[in-house]
């Protein structure tokens, strides 16, 4: 059955377009298509003129439907969910819990809870903490704000927003991280299990823009399947970075050095038609003129500045704080360095588990679906903020610690 928000999508793809052309796109009855736009007009989120029909472009509900529409369709799932009263209502009661249990939600009835959490664990947007009894915790994602701000719903703490620069977020990874220790009292996190390099190299290729899926990726990688309509640039970015991922950790003990990091680097740009070695010429970020990057005479003296305090910060004990805030650093420092033409970003993140790992941590995971907000406080961020950044990542290093004890 077509919905009104079939509707509205179909009017985004369209641009603007008269009812039979609609009921065409959707291959809805016109007189189903008829209700369902009056039903849109009448919400403020479509507009007519004569006999056509367009997006209300000044409703800001109408942009969150898009961004939710369109996180919906670039992941393959459907958007009809995200665009429920009842789906928002379970997604505020979780981001306010933080860690939740079903008595919870109150006023939702137990099956569509289940239904609502069950699909958010599918797609990865939620970890489930104990079966038995049943606990969740909600992942981060821009498009939970989209979903929230569509249906005027608020949150009452600030749970559902960032954590706190404070001794709080950081004391609760530092219980997650013993935990992970005591349950898996064996564990080297030096040989850390396949499906966890698996799942990294998808997701950090993913996060610049390759098409190939968690399943595809694992395919490709333990199998050499290449789907016939993927591009072999886009497998061999995969396969590079899963070498490179084995390069990183077989050589956990190293000391960081050029040498080691421009190793890094031609593992996962071989036969990708990029240039070797560290930069000679000026280079810009694409959509981004404000973002600062270092002159290429400055490049190898701030590498081995970088590369002396990396070794420093490892040769003495810190505490999970002091790593967490060093490694933001780290993160931070070398993209603004830039030091290649290509490939700047993917080296980065193997860097910043470098420092992470050698102090005790498994190999984190930024999850593909937290894209826009990595993106926009690192290549896209006006001014360099390693607070806000430090922040950020202090989610995904608790998420990740939330799930491997799940698993």
């Amino acid at each position: 059955m077509v919905t009104k928000f079939d509707l509205l999508f179909a009017l985004f793809e369209l641009k603007e377009a008269s009812l039979s052309q609609i009921a065409r796109k959707t291959a809805a009855s016109p007189s189903a298509t008829r209700q369902g736009l009056v039903r849109l007009i009448g919400e403020n989120l479509v507009s007519q003129k004569g006999t056509l029909y367009f997006p209300n472009k000044e409703n800001e509900k109408t942009w969150s439907a898009f961004d939710i529409m369109k996180f919906c369709r670039d992941k393959g799932i459907n958007y009809n969910i995200f665009l429920t009263r009842g789906f928002a209502e379970v997604l505020r009661v979780g981001l306010e819990k933080g860690e939740c249990a079903l008595l919870d939600f109150k006023g939702v009835s137990y099956q569509t809870v289940r239904k609502y959490l069950t699909f958010l664990s599918r797609i990865n947007l939620l970890l489930v903490v104990s079966k038995k009894p049943l606990k969740v915790k909600f992942l981060s994602d821009n498009v939970f704000e989209d979903v929230l701000d569509f249906f005027n719903l608020k949150l009452s703490s600030s749970r559902g927003g960032q954590l706190e620069e404070s001794g709080v977020g950081y004391d609760e990874i530092e219980t997650l991280l013993k935990r992970l220790l005591k349950d898996k009292k064996n564990i080297n996190f030096a040989e850390i299990a396949e499906e966890q390099k698996i799942e990294f190299t998808s997701a950090s290729t993913q996060l610049e823009g390759n098409t190939f899926t968690l399943e595809e990726s694992r395919g490709l990688i333990l199998q050499d399947i290449v789907p016939p309509e993927k591009q072999l640039k886009e497998a061999n970015e995969v396969k590079n970075y899963f070498n490179a991922v084995n390069y990183l950790i077989a050589n956990l003990k190293e000391e960081m050095s050029v040498s080691f990091i421009l190793e890094l680097h031609k593992i996962t740009t071989f036969n990708l038609n990029v240039a070797q070695g560290i930069r000679t010429s000026r280079v810009s970020i694409a959509g981004n003129l404000f973002y600062k990057v270092a002159k290429a005479s400055e490049i190898l003296g701030n590498l081995n500045e970088l590369c002396k305090k990396i070794n420093d910060f490892l040769g003495k004990a810190s505490t999970v704080k002091e790593t967490i805030i060093f490694a933001t650093f780290v993160h931070n420092e070398f993209q603004h360095i830039h030091p290649f033409e290509d490939g700047n970003s993917r080296t980065t993140r193997l860097l910043w588990n470098f420092v992470l790992m050698r102090k005790g941590f498994p190999l984190i995971n930024l999850y593909s679906n937290a894209r826009q907000e990595y993106l926009s406080l690192t290549k896209l961020a006006k001014e360099r903020n390693d607070s806000r950044l430090n922040i950020f990542l202090l989610k995904i290093i608790k998420d990740n610690l939330f799930k491997l004890l799940r698993s």
